[in-house]
C-alpha cells in the first residue's frame, strides 16, 4: 500500500506565515508602545486622562508610561501676550468723554499653580484657556479706560493707567491666572480730538504764564502799599515826637538852617546874610 506523502511548497508555507505574523505583531506593539509614552518638562503642569476620565492630575517630570492615556500639559513659566509671532495687540476703547481711542497693549501672564487643575476640568484645552485670558486682558484694559478721560491719559497721572488696567485684568480672571505687568505702549485719538487737545494745552500755558505775572504783580504791589504805610507810621511817629520834645524841634530847626548857610556860602570866603550885599570880595582868579 502506498504511503501519502505532504506537498514541500505547503510546509515551507507555515513557517512564512508564522514568522509574518510575529512581524506584524511586533510591529504593531511598536506602534502602541510609540505613542504610550509621554515626556514632562519641568515647566509644565500635565494632566493625563483616559477617555474623558482624569487618572493623574499632575503627571511627574520625565517620561511617563501612559498607555490608552492622553496628557494635556499647560506652561507654567511667565508668558508674553502678545508673543513674537503675533505683532500687537491694538484694542479700541471708549474713554469717559466719551472719545474712541485705539491702544497697543502688551501684558505679562502665568498660570496658578493652585488653580490650574480647575482651569483644565473648565476648558480642557490650553487653547481654550488662553482663550479665556486673552479675552479678560482686552475687557480689563476697555473697562479701565472707561474710568479716563482724554485729558487725564496725556497728563502726568498717565503712569497709573497701566498699574489700573492689571488691576482690572486681574479682576475679570479671579485666581485663574496671574497678570505681572502691563505695558500701554501707546494710545492714539481721533486727529480733531488731538488737535483740540493741543490748543486746549497750549492755552492752558498761557493762562498759567499770566496767573504767575499776575502773582507776581500783586506780591509787587503788596510790597509797596506796605512801604508806604511804613513811610506814613514813621511821619506820624516823627511828628509825635517833635510835639512831645519841642527842643527836639528846635534842634532840627537849628540843623536844617546850618545846612542851608553852609549851601549858599559854598565856594566864597566872605558872606553877608541879611545885608545887600551877598558875596562882596571874590577871589581872583589866577
Amino acid at each position: 500500500m502506498a504511503s501519502r506523502s505532504t506537498p514541500t511548497s505547503t510546509r515551507s508555507v507555515k513557517p512564512a506565515l508564522v514568522a509574518g505574523g510575529v512581524v506584524a505583531a511586533l510591529l504593531v506593539t511598536m506602534l502602541m508602545l510609540s505613542g504610550s509614552f509621554a515626556r514632562v518638562d519641568s515647566t509644565e503642569h500635565c494632566v493625563l486622562t483616559r477617555y474623558g476620565t482624569v487618572i493623574k492630575r499632575k503627571m511627574p517630570t520625565g517620561l511617563n508610561f501612559i498607555p490608552l492615556a492622553e496628557p494635556t500639559c499647560f506652561k507654567m513659566t511667565q508668558r508674553n501676550f502678545p508673543d513674537a509671532e503675533n505683532g500687537k495687540e491694538e484694542i479700541q476703547a471708549t474713554t469717559a468723554d466719551p472719545v474712541t481711542v485705539e491702544g497697543d497693549v502688551a501684558v505679562t501672564w502665568s498660570y496658578n499653580p493652585g488653580s490650574i487643575h480647575q482651569v483644565f476640568l473648565d476648558k480642557r484645552t490650553p487653547e481654550a484657556a488662553e482663550t479665556e485670558v486673552l479675552n479678560a486682558v482686552r475687557e480689563g484694559y476697555r473697562n479701565a479706560l472707561n474710568a479716563w478721560t482724554v485729558n487725564r491719559i496725556f497728563s502726568a497721572e498717565r503712569a497709573r493707567l497701566s498699574d489700573d488696567v492689571r488691576r482690572q485684568i486681574q479682576a475679570k480672571l479671579g485666581n485663574r491666572a496671574t497678570i505681572h505687568q502691563v505695558f500701554v505702549r501707546d494710545i492714539r485719538i481721533p486727529p480733531q480730538i488731538e488737535q483740540a487737545r493741543i490748543e486746549a494745552a497750549r492755552q492752558a500755558q498761557v493762562l498759567d504764564r499770566a496767573q504767575k505775572q499776575f502773582t507776581i504783580d500783586s506780591v509787587n504791589a503788596r510790597a509797596q502799599l506796605l512801604k508806604a504805610e511804613a513811610d506814613a507810621a514813621a511821619k506820624e511817629l516823627e511828628a509825635r515826637s517833635y510835639a512831645a520834645n519841642p527842643a527836639l524841634l528846635q534842634l532840627e530847626a537849628a540843623k536844617a538852617m546850618s545846612s542851608g548857610l553852609a549851601q549858599a556860602c559854598r565856594g566864597v570866603q566872605t558872606c553877608v546874610i541879611g545885608g545887600s550885599v551877598m558875596d562882596t570880595w571874590q577871589r581872583p582868579t589866577p
